[in-house]
């Protein structure tokens, strides 16, 4: 049984090409004032992010077309058994419920959308296991198992520059606890069970960023780490200084569409805790 492996353009790889693994990629859409851009087709990360620290107009994200999953469901199918459809967490997103409306319409008994519950490099890291394990080969079923274990050892710690773009796109979620005069303070978030935390905040960004690497160490063994950001790779390399001293660990820069709302200098941490 051959099954193919779909995610969205959320997904952020550490360390590995999508393209590698077959993974199929549906890009979200960045609407910037007159432009409709596809997320890393139309508008690369770092043309994103220059564009996002000097236009005073802020972009709004959006989920795929019910249409493009359809389309490419079905041209799936035809050559594989199953699909695997994995996508960023339904409470930062519409895009997990556009997928399931697709897969509905087009095979349901074929289809298996999954939550990721997470963004970015969690989103990435489920996916590439997916491809992985389903080249054994797998049934669909042992493969969703696989992914949702993994889901629920995925941990991410972010320090933002700024709490302004998250609470101009609408995604403070719980961390709305840190507003109220407070944007101008550096806040430590993270995103668990789909769901932006407020963890504490922080007067200074040396301070968020060594707390990010405090809260990351405390965790335990883990079985993948990676620093993403967006916007600010120098202070990503010496993230990666603070919390490795003989281990390499990768570095991937937050897309468009999670940058959106986080904002240029989002730094943090991500990782997969060992079974």
């Amino acid at each position: 049984m051959t099954t193919a492996i779909v995610t969205d353009s959320t997904a952020d790889f550490a360390g590995i090409n999508p393209d590698d693994l077959g993974i199929q990629v549906v890009p979200l859409t960045v609407n910037w004032g007159r432009d409709v851009l596809r997320d890393k087709i139309d508008v690369t990360t770092e043309e994103f992010y220059e564009r996002l620290r000097h236009d005073r107009d802020l972009p709004k994200t959006a989920a795929p077309p019910v249409g493009i999953f359809e389309d490419l469901y079905r041209s799936l199918l035809s050559e594989h058994e199953a699909v695997i459809s994995i996508h960023i967490a339904s409470k930062l997103s519409a895009t997990y419920e556009v997928a399931t409306s697709a897969a509905r319409s087009v095979a349901p008994d074929r289809i298996h959308v999954v939550d990721s519950r997470s963004v970015s490099v969690g989103v990435g890291w489920l996916a590439a296991q997916a491809a992985m394990v389903s080249t054994q080969p797998a049934p669909p079923a042992v493969v969703v198992k696989e992914i949702e274990d993994m889901a629920g050892r995925i941990r991410l710690y972010l320090t933002l520059d700024t709490l302004e773009y998250l609470q101009r796109g609408g995604r403070i979620g719980r961390a709305s606890a840190f507003l109220g005069g407070l944007l101008n303070v550096k806040p430590v978030l993270q995103v668990l069970d789909g769901e932006i935390h407020p963890v504490e905040r922080v007067r200074t960004r040396a301070a968020s960023v060594r707390r990010v690497a405090e809260l990351a160490s405390q965790l335990g063994p883990k079985d993948l780490t990676a620093v993403v950001h967006g916007d600010c790779r120098s202070e990503a390399e010496s993230l990666v200084t603070l919390i490795s001293e003989q281990e390499r660990v990768p570095i991937t820069e937050i897309g468009s569409v999670v940058g959106t709302h986080a904002g240029p200098g989002v730094l943090g941490i991500g990782c997969v805790l060992a079974r």
